[in-house]
């Protein structure tokens, strides 16, 4: 089956726009848990992270906006690459994490450039926490073009001062 994903012409959803050569996308249903790989075992933060997604998806899926959960599949991966949410209306990619602990920021950091290099029609970098990093990330996250959001009583924050 990979020999086939080595075609230019490999097919994908064309709500995402052009891939980087060798790449196709699959759509995946938007379900629980979210992590296509086998034997993964997820920690608890992997849960908490789940739960802000579905959070995410139901408030801005009511606002109207296209929300799809795709895998990415490359010939060289032996496993999809997992892309936790895209907001087709706004142009986001989006990656969640259940903690905002700087271990799990820093493999976020490195999901998000990752995964953004792949899509050749620009997506923004999000990436969704439960609360707002400690500040001496945000200068680094800023400079990288992430954009962390996170949930308050009143909706959703981002770091850009915006909330929706």
């Amino acid at each position: 089956m990979l020999a086939t994903l080595a075609s230019p012409k490999a097919t994908h959803d064309p709500r995402i726009g052009p891939l980087a050569r060798h790449t196709r996308s699959v759509p995946v249903p938007f379900t629980r848990p979210f992590r296509p790989h086998p034997g993964f075992k997820g920690a608890p933060q992997d849960a908490e992270a789940e739960r802000l997604l579905h959070l995410f998806h139901d408030h801005f899926a009511a606002l109207g906006h296209e929300l799809m959960r795709c895998q990415l599949e490359l010939p060289a991966e032996p496993h999809p690459l997992a892309v936790d949410l895209l907001d087709l209306t706004k142009r986001r990619l989006i990656v969640g994490r259940g903690t905002a602990e700087r271990s799990a920021i820093h493999e976020a950091i490195g999901e998000l450039l990752d995964l953004s290099g792949l899509f050749l029609d620009a997506f923004t970098k999000t990436l969704l926490l439960p609360q707002l990093p400690d500040p001496d990330l945000g200068p680094l996250l800023k400079n990288l073009g992430i954009t962390v959001t996170w949930p308050t009583p009143a909706g959703w924050r981002d770091s850009g001062g915006r909330t929706a």
